[in-house]
């Protein structure tokens, strides 16, 4: 049987709104999350301004670091403790900032003012001088500042866009950037010898004499000594003990030396302008492998990236009846100047005057090998000598050692069918043979460490490798410290 539900009727309108009412208490708090909500609008909104404005801020502050740090490095790799590099480190700043001249996501053009750079003596230092300053004392000004806070205003200016919605925020932002560089090393050889003479130039029968060394001998720079020592004078240079400090003995620290050795630098901006830190008797015995690294042989420390070898590597040894010294008649009894002990001091015959050297032509070495003799008048190297001229026995009498017909059109270090490349696949680099050496003022003080003065940085290059004894080296004149600027970085 079929049951009859019983008939349902929809409540009355009055009972529904009754059923679906809202309690005053939850109105009141709809309304107050609607300002809450509000508020938190207003505040995502100000973070959101904060992440866009400071994110604003800090890629401007990017952009002038950049040009910051560019203008410093261009400027301090033209400091050389002169006047003219400090005009060129002007130039060179104006021209950096020229070629990074955008700004503000390449909107804007940098405009260039001097009063942005500023030099010192110290990396660290809280002295710097202008321009007009540093040309009056250029000496030791090897760092540069460069701050782009001191260019216009409009350069680190950056207005606040969206954070302005926050009611202490600020209407703009002043940013910038701020660089420090200068030399961290300067390519001379932690091997220092004496002056064979105070004088920084002397005529010997035309022929230009520097502090002693005349070009185009070869010396053995263990053996040498204008002072009354016969055994040879020659030094290490503490090569992180800036001019003017006397630095700690570093004569049993090999490792400390012996990379210095492989690069042929030293980890100081200069070593004139001050006294340098030396101890007696250089330890060739336990670092000649690592100056040979410029023919490329190489023991450790020494790599090929970071101590190549020179782009010849050819030894032009007395022994060998095949090298550059064929182009003398008379065969080199030695591999350099034969020493002549004079009271008790040890030169070479180089050293002392023709009238005294009563010597034959075989003991004058290999002679013009990387570099000619100089004239007196001009410093300039003579022309090519001839056999049938008197300009060797000029120069090298008596017995003077005598050339053939002719000479090699450049000198035979130079002249390809006297080079050999390096080894492999090695990369070699021009004149990496050439040792930068500290010239002494002798006697230097007593004490290991000590105290001494460099009168003059000689060049010097080797004919053949080093042994445990003996450093062969031929005289290729003076270099100008200037010139030896080695790598330059920023310190902050």
């Amino acid at each position: 049987m079929f049951k009859v539900r019983p008939h349902m009727t929809r409540p009355p309108a009055s009972a529904r709104s009754r059923a679906v009412s809202i309690p005053p208490t939850l109105r009141r708090q709809r309304g107050a999350f609607a300002v809450m909500t509000a508020a938190l609008i207003l505040v995502i909104l100000g973070f959101c301004g904060l992440a866009i404005d400071l994110g604003r801020v800090y890629n401007r502050k990017v952009e002038l670091q950049a040009i910051a740090e560019a203008a410093a490095l261009s400027a301090a790799a033209e400091l050389d403790g002169t006047r003219d590099g400090i005009g060129r480190a002007v130039n060179a700043a104006a021209q950096s900032a020229g070629r990074n001249r955008l700004y503000d996501y390449s909107a804007s053009v940098v405009s260039w003012s001097g009063g942005a750079l500023r030099f010192g003596t110290d990396p660290k230092g809280e002295t710097w001088l202008n321009a007009e300053e540093a040309e009056g004392q250029p000496q030791n000004l090897f760092y540069v500042e460069v701050d782009t806070s001191r260019l216009s205003e409009q350069h680190g200016h950056v207005d606040m866009a969206l954070l302005q919605v926050l009611p202490s925020a600020s209407a703009s932002v002043q940013t910038g950037g701020r660089a420090v560089a200068g030399r961290s090393t300067i390519n001379v050889t932690p091997l220092a010898i004496c002056a064979m003479s105070d004088s920084a130039t002397k005529e010997k029968d035309t022929e230009l004499v520097e502090y002693g060394f005349r070009r185009g001998v070869s010396y053995n720079l263990m053996r040498l000594n204008p002072d009354e020592n016969t055994k040879g004078a020659n030094f290490l240079v503490n090569p992180m003990a800036s001019p003017g400090k006397i630095g700690a003995s570093v004569k049993s620290r090999l490792d400390v030396i012996q990379p210095f050795v492989c690069t042929g630098t030293m980890a100081m901006p200069r070593i004139t302008g001050g006294n340098i830190t030396v101890e007696n008797d250089f330890p060739l015995a336990s670092v000649f492998t690592q100056l040979n690294s410029r023919f490329g042989s190489y023991t450790a420390p020494c790599t090929s990236a970071g101590a190549p070898p020179d782009t010849n590597v050819k030894e032009y040894t007395v022994s060998s009846a095949t090298n550059a010294i064929t182009w003398m008649e008379d065969k080199p009894g030695g591999q350099g100047a034969t020493e002549a002990t004079t009271d008790t001091k040890l030169f070479t015959i180089a050293e002392l005057d023709s009238a005294d050297t009563g010597t034959t032509a075989d003991k004058w070495g290999p002679l013009w090998i990387y570099t000619r003799a100089a004239k007196y008048s001009s410093s300039e190297p003579y022309s090519s000598f001839s056999a049938t001229t008197d300009d060797w026995k000029k120069l090298y009498k008596p017995g003077s050692p005598k050339p053939k017909s002719s000479y090699p059109s450049s000198v035979p270090a130079k002249t390809s069918s006297f080079m050999q490349a390096p080894p492999g696949t090695l990369k070699g680099i021009a004149d990496r043979r050439v040792l930068n050496i500290p010239l002494l003022n002798c006697p230097v003080d007593s004490g290991s460490p000590a105290s001494a003065e460099v009168l003059a940085i000689g060049r010097f290059y080797m004919t053949v490798r080093a042994t445990e004894s003996a450093l062969f080296a031929e005289f290729a004149g003076i270099a100008k410290e200037e010139k030896l600027a080695g790598q330059v970085e920023l310190y902050q």
